[in-house]
């Protein structure tokens, strides 16, 4: 007569193990849209003594290699318009500096567009969109994405929104005398000494051409709308990651359909969850 003995399940220690290895692998996944775009970009260090100017020139930018350019073939446009990159209707070349004992981060950006559209004051004309994590500390960061539902709408926009990562809505050309719309009730951090700019054009309004824009702003670990002797500047340190992205929102002819949304994340929110930026590696002197 064969015997039915009780079913051995898995020894205890391999039952102990299993739990320990699940509740690890779930803790990663929590922190993978943090973490998930690995891939790293750089951040060249000026020296002190070669900072650029901000006149619109990319002189001062000439030292940098080509292996800190970041052009529109790392983009994609998300929006669906597009399936790849045409040079001929759009085309983007940035590079990022920074200077050890300055919490400042610059940029030169420059363009060429088929159509530039920027004559009226609104958001329906062509612009870059920096958004900046400076201790890359991830998270919603703009009203509509706040955590709580229970929060008031002026909570949500004077105490939440743009404070921990800030977006810059970079008006290319500018709409007069304004070079951006700041995201946020900070609108002292699109001003001086924390942000200084200026572009160089030819074109007019519906034509092709090449536009050049030299740019700093300042990050914030903490910026308050009532000013900056309330807030928390990013501290800049070498061989440290920023959280940092941007995206190229192209306008053509009509103001109603843009034409393209050309954005470094893979997230298309990236505008507003600084979980989506990608790292910027805050290099040492070459």
């Amino acid at each position: 007569m064969q015997r039915q003995g009780r079913t051995q399940g898995p020894p205890l220690q391999y039952t102990i193990f299993m739990k320990q290895y699940i509740s690890i692998f779930t803790f990663l996944l929590l922190l993978s849209p943090i973490y998930g775009q690995e891939k790293e970009y750089k951040v060249w260090q000026f020296p002190k003594s070669c900072l650029p100017v901000i006149d619109g020139n990319d002189n001062d930018w000439a030292a940098i290699p080509e292996s800190y350019v970041i052009t529109i073939n790392d983009m994609k446009e998300d929006e669906g318009k597009h399936a790849k990159p045409d040079k001929s209707t759009l085309d983007i070349r940035v590079k990022v500096g920074w200077c050890t004992g300055l919490n400042r981060l610059y940029f030169l950006y420059e363009a060429y567009d088929n159509h530039w559209r920027f004559s009226e004051n609104t958001l329906s004309t062509d612009i870059f969109e920096v958004v900046v994590d400076g201790d890359r500390s991830g998270g919603p960061f703009i009203d509509r994405f706040h955590p709580s539902e229970k929060a008031d709408v002026w909570q949500r926009w004077f105490n939440f929104h743009g404070c921990q990562a800030q977006n810059y809505h970079i008006f290319t050309p500018p709409h007069g005398d304004d070079w951006c719309m700041l995201w946020g009730p900070q609108l002292w951090l699109k001003e001086k000494p924390y942000a200084d700019y200026a572009y160089q054009y030819t074109f007019k309004e519906g034509e092709p051409g090449k536009l050049k824009l030299e740019f700093y702003i300042t990050p914030f670990d903490h910026a308050d709308a009532s000013g900056p002797e309330k807030s928390v500047p990013s501290i800049l340190q070498e061989n440290n990651d920023i959280g940092l992205c941007w995206a190229v929102i192209d306008y053509d002819a009509n103001p109603q359909n843009k034409d393209g949304f050309w954005n470094l994340s893979s997230e298309h929110t990236m505008y507003g969850n600084a979980s989506y930026l990608l790292p910027f590696r805050l290099m040492p002197q070459e």
